[in-house]
């Protein structure tokens, strides 16, 4: 998926700021908006196209740093007014 998608206002969780560099989570969010969902399986993956094409639910990017860090970009309500994104780790869902 080449298009940008519209992600609404982007949150980040406080714990990721302390562990993340600002340059890296621009990255990761550029990443989510352009549809490459990262370290996501084959399934989720599909899920996710097939969400954003319909703008309709929700999508998923996970994106594994290294040290065992791994960072989840989640984009909720789309389609919808109140649509919006948070970066957080996995153990914060």
């Amino acid at each position: 998926m080449s298009a940008r998608l519209a992600i609404g206002p982007v949150d980040v969780d406080p714990i990721v700021r302390e562990w993340v560099d600002a340059e890296t989570l621009q990255r990761l969010v550029a990443r989510h908006r352009r549809g490459d969902w990262g370290d996501v399986d084959a399934r989720d993956a599909r899920d996710n196209t097939l969400a954003a094409y319909r703008q309709q639910g929700a999508l998923r990017s996970v994106f594994n740093l290294g040290r065992g860090l791994q960072v989840w970009v989640i984009t909720s309500d789309l389609g919808q007014d109140s649509l919006h994104t948070t970066v957080l780790l996995p153990e914060d869902v």
